[in-house]
């Protein structure tokens, strides 16, 4: 079976697998997750972090983790998607999604001023309310990121990750570590327990391993935070 083929078996049985978990397991799953990850010194250090929005489906709930980042008084990024034209092919045919991470500076525009997508994830505006461009992580004039907390739909302890086939993170971490002083951006996972396999997580080469994954019951860490 080629890499591809096993991808897409792999994400249609962890589909199948996560829908039937119940939403009580995973508000505990999601806290003890949360604590963990906040009480790792790279995030106790970090000042500039990006962290997802959970989907609504089975994945570990962040928002508690993103006003932790905010009371913190630490620089809060999450995801905006936007599609755009492939050159002059101009068509939806040849449209393509990238993802930004966007600066949310408050509590209240969290809970208050981010719209659901197509994907149902909320997302924050390109300007702040008062029409001045929201801040992007990876601007020219920015410092980078140094955390970023990555989703996915199944993991193995080595480091393997499987998104949902899109590749916005493997090529984000890439362009990230490429404008971070000193190239170091940690990608930290999170997951349901359900979420790590026993087997290899099938690769391609493009595939971004992270450096630590975090479930509620134990931290697995590939390289040196």
């Amino acid at each position: 079976m080629s890499v591809r083929a096993a991808k897409l078996a792999l994400r249609k049985r962890m589909r199948e697998s996560l829908a039937t978990l119940a939403r009580h397991d995973i508000e505990v799953q999601s806290e003890r997750v949360c604590q963990r990850l906040q009480a790792m010194p790279v995030m106790q250090q970090a000042q500039r972090i990006s962290v997802f929005l959970s989907m609504p489906t089975a994945e570990i709930d962040t928002w508690s983790l993103c006003r932790w980042v905010l009371s913190q008084g630490k620089d809060l990024y999450i995801p905006r998607f936007s599609t755009i034209a492939d050159g002059a092919h101009a068509t939806t045919k040849h449209q393509f999604t990238e993802m930004h991470m966007l600066r949310v500076m408050s509590v209240d525009e969290l809970d208050h001023g981010l719209t659901p997508n197509k994907w149902g994830i909320a997302e924050p505006s390109w300007t702040l309310d008062n029409g001045a461009p929201r801040e992007n992580a990876l601007e020219p004039t920015s410092r980078g990121l140094d955390v970023i907390v990555m989703p996915g739909l199944a993991f193995d302890r080595q480091g393997g990750r499987l998104g949902h086939g899109k590749g916005y993170y493997d090529k984000y971490l890439l362009d990230a570590r490429a404008r971070t002083p000193g190239g170091r951006t940690a990608a930290i996972a999170i997951a349901l327990e359900e979420q790590v396999l026993d087997e290899p997580v099938p690769r391609d080469a493009h595939d971004m391993p992270y450096d630590a994954l975090i479930t509620a019951e134990a931290l697995y860490s590939v390289s040196t935070l």
